[in-house]
């Protein structure tokens, strides 16, 4: 179901970022693992009250247009589309503008620059199979 695919893709994506803030914290201050722990952990809730601030806000968006909603039979569901389809573009603009060019610099930096193009094929080819066996 949807609801199972999402849960997995947030506790998937959580695991490298509790990494990436984890490693910085404990190599800035070695004497304080449980800050980084804690900022890690801290880190890996802004989904789900993300989450819950978007289903609240649906919601009161329901009661308030309970007419014009469930004239088209759709209703919160095409509002959660929305939603997704910005979030997602937000994800992309990111991918795109931040990451992609900082992977671009590291890699310009290192010996080994063949590591950047392995990652966008794997990363790329690991969003496909997603897509194509769970789409």
């Amino acid at each position: 179901s949807l609801a199972s695919i999402v849960t997995l893709s947030i506790a998937l994506h959580n695991i490298p970022e509790g990494i990436a803030i984890c490693i910085p914290c404990l190599k800035s201050r070695p004497d304080k693992p449980w800050l980084a722990f804690g900022l890690a952990s801290l880190s890996g809730l802004a989904e789900p009250i993300g989450a819950f601030v978007v289903l609240v806000v649906l919601k009161l968006r329901e009661e308030a247009d309970a007419s014009v909603i469930f004239l088209n039979d759709g209703g919160v569901y095409e509002d959660m589309g929305n939603a997704l389809a910005f979030v997602a573009g937000i994800m992309m603009a990111v991918a795109v503008f931040e990451l992609l060019p900082e992977a671009d610099r590291q890699r310009k930096e290192c010996d080994n620059s063949i590591s950047f193009v392995w990652g966008v094929v794997i990363g790329v080819g690991v969003m496909v199979i997603t897509e194509l066996y769970l789409g």
